[in-house]
This record gives C-alpha cells, structure tokens and sequence, in this order.
C-alpha cells in the first residue's frame, strides 16, 4: 500500500468531489439540487468536501461567510463528520454557529432552505464573530487534516 500524507489524501478526495461537482447538472440556485450531487458523492469524498469548504469559509471570512455561501446547509453533516473524527469543540462551535443563525431551531429541509442565500444581520455577524473567535483558538488542539486524515486512512484502509 501507498503511504500517502493526510494531506495528500484530503487533496485527492477534494479534488475528485469537485471534479464531479463541476459535471454534475443541477440548478446551484435550488439548494435541494446542489444538496443532493454532494449527498451522491461517496462517503469520504463528502467528508472531505464539506469540512474542507466549511473551514475555507471560515478561515476566510468567518461563519458569516460560511452561512453566506450556503455552505451551511450542510451544517448538520459537518457537525456529524466532526464528532466522527473526534473534533468535538470543532462540532460545538458549529452547532452553536446554527443556533445564532436559526434561533427557531428548523430542522431537516426546512433548515436548508431557510439558510441556503441566507442574508445575516448585523446582530447575528456579531454573534458568530464569537464562534469565528474560538474557532481560531482551536488551531492547535483539533488539528482537522490529522483528524480527518486518520479518520479517512482508517475507513478505507490505506
């Protein structure tokens, strides 16, 4: 077997997933289309591409822009992947990222309808500057790429 670097996997997968996003056809302006070509990747390909792009996001330009960019409608699965490789404050600060955005609490389709081309408001961007706050905090105690890395090596068994 190849040893291959966490990184090298997470670029490989990455890049598979939006190779095939850019050939799918879907409508990107109906959040049901564009949710279900992500859905139709395979499980690590998924992975990768919601964690990756919801830590671009945020890395860029916060929560805000994470929501922003309809990115969070993925929200719950990310939660869910970040449990899963044991990036549990990374999960909290998620899941506490929905409540400032969806203080009713939506579930399901509801949720990502309601923050699919979501337009934050100023109180609410102050509240996730707080997330974005303890997100950057967490650099150097969940380390995403070897979480998620290991976790991915371990699934498939390289």
């Amino acid at each position: 077997m190849e040893n291959i670097s966490n990184r090298a996997l997470i670029s490989r997968l990455f890049r598979s997933a939006e190779e095939q996003l850019e050939d799918a056809q879907y409508d990107s302006e109906k959040w049901s289309e564009w949710y279900q070509v992500v859905q139709d990747l395979t499980i690590p390909e998924k992975m990768v591409f919601i964690i990756v792009k919801m830590n671009q996001s945020v890395t860029r330009g916060g929560f805000s822009e994470f929501y922003e960019t309809s990115y969070g409608v993925f929200a719950p699965e990310i939660i869910h992947v970040l449990n899963e490789i044991k990036a549990i404050e990374s999960a909290n600060i998620v899941s506490d990222s929905m409540t400032v955005v969806n203080p009713i609490g939506l579930l399901d389709n509801d949720f990502k309808s309601f923050v699919f081309g979501i337009q934050l408001s100023e109180p609410q961007r102050m509240k996730l500057y707080t997330c974005d706050v303890r997100y950057d905090q967490l650099q150097d105690l969940e380390n995403l790429e070897d979480l998620l890395g290991n976790y991915l090596k371990e699934m498939i068994k390289l």
